[in-house]
């Protein structure tokens, strides 16, 4: 069965509903989104390379471009996240910095030249690239000076109204969000040059997905007679994945200077295991009984569908001095799926209602000056 979220009357709703772990059509979202990350040059210039290749993290965007590449390379690129949250609660403000080092790139490509007249040139590559970090993490704490506790049923089953406790005064609120893991791909891709003027590529794609999230809520109200009652809610979500893709392109050189490149990437198909559980605490000052809630640990398992992404590009190459780069791609976020579809027609219906497609432009330079390179 899908994850339950189970609500306690005794928790306050504002703070209950942030402590409800991802829905499934925002988790799909999250899921289709990739961050620009890659070699220094490919995120320099804005990760618009779709016409220019020769960089093992621009083959994400078209493998075409692979035969750009002059001799047979590996590269490596290291990815750093700073992050900064910055919230507010009943007056009280939090700000959490967030900061993370990993492997943001890794690969390498091989070029062979055969001398042939019309497919002269042939690439094979492999490359991994981390496209998304999930690692964040928050704590809002303040006093909403509002409770949902009324007389309290672990006291008073007695049926008697007239010894109920009412734990009416907030003393404080409390809440943690912690999310972790990582989207990552490997890219195994195949590129050949006809005539020198037209280049074609073709890479099949593994996804690796690891994400977790954990929340915390805690309260502590006090009755008229400085009885206190804290409440604690607890849930973890582990999402794990793997997917599969296809990335085509070509590349056209009418002149010299001149680069036209056009793209297409298929949708992810993911197949996801999720595990969720969570356990609610309560204590009471005045009693040594104590309430706690552990329903069931819970695994499901079902299928996302993602966004694909066609991306058109064009650049203009100043011989040796520089070059500009213009890449448009527009993604399909309308088009995601949550399957089967008989569990998730809710989801399905308010991705479809919630979500356009997008249209995203990058611009890139580089200029050389000697040994420097400005981007």
């Amino acid at each position: 069965m899908k994850k339950t979220i189970y609500i306690l009357a005794c928790l306050i709703f504002a703070l209950t509903t942030q402590s409800q772990t991802i829905s499934y059509d925002k988790e799909a979202l999250l899921f289709s989104k990739e961050n620009i990350t890659g070699t220094a040059r490919f995120t320099g210039m804005s990760g618009a390379f779709g016409a220019l290749g020769g960089n093992l993290s621009a083959s994400d965007i078209n493998p075409a471009g692979l035969v750009v590449f002059k001799r047979s390379e590996v590269t490596f690129s290291l990815n750093n996240n700073n992050s900064t949250t910055d919230n507010t609660y009943f007056n009280t403000k939090g700000t959490a910095n967030n900061n993370n080092l990993n492997l943001g790139q890794a690969g390498a490509v091989l070029i062979f030249n055969n001398g042939s007249d019309y497919w002269d040139k042939f690439a094979i590559a492999v490359n991994y690239t981390m496209i998304n970090s999930f690692d964040n993490s928050y704590i809002t704490k303040g006093n909403s000076g509002l409770s949902e506790f009324y007389a309290d049923p672990f006291l008073n089953s007695d049926n008697d109204d007239t010894n109920d406790v009412y734990y009416n005064n907030v003393s404080s609120q409390y809440f943690i969000n912690s999310t972790n893991g990582t989207n990552a791909k490997t890219s195994f891709s195949l590129a050949g040059r006809y005539d020198k003027t037209i280049s074609y590529g073709i890479s099949f794609i593994t996804h690796t997905l690891d994400y977790a999230q954990y929340i915390k809520f805690k309260e502590s109200n006090y009755d008229d007679n400085s009885n206190t009652l804290d409440a604690t809610l607890n849930q973890s979500l582990l999402v794990r994945g793997n997917g599969y893709a296809i990335n085509l392109g070509i590349i056209y050189k009418p002149e010299t200077r001149i680069r036209l490149g056009l793209s297409y990437q298929t949708p992810t198909w993911y197949d996801i295991t999720e595990e969720f559980k969570e356990n609610t605490t309560i204590r009471l000052s005045n009693t040594t009984s104590e309430y706690s809630e552990n329903p069931d640990f819970t695994v499901f398992d079902y299928k996302i569908k993602t966004a694909s992404r066609v991306t058109g590009s064009l650049a203009y190459v100043f011989g040796k001095q520089g070059l500009v780069s213009f890449d448009y791609n527009r993604k399909g976020y309308n088009n995601i799926k949550v399957k089967p579809f008989g569990e998730f027609e809710n989801e399905n219906a308010s991705i479809k209602e919630d979500l356009q497609d997008t249209n995203e432009f990058r611009v890139g330079g580089e200029y050389r000056y000697k040994n420097f390179r400005f981007r």
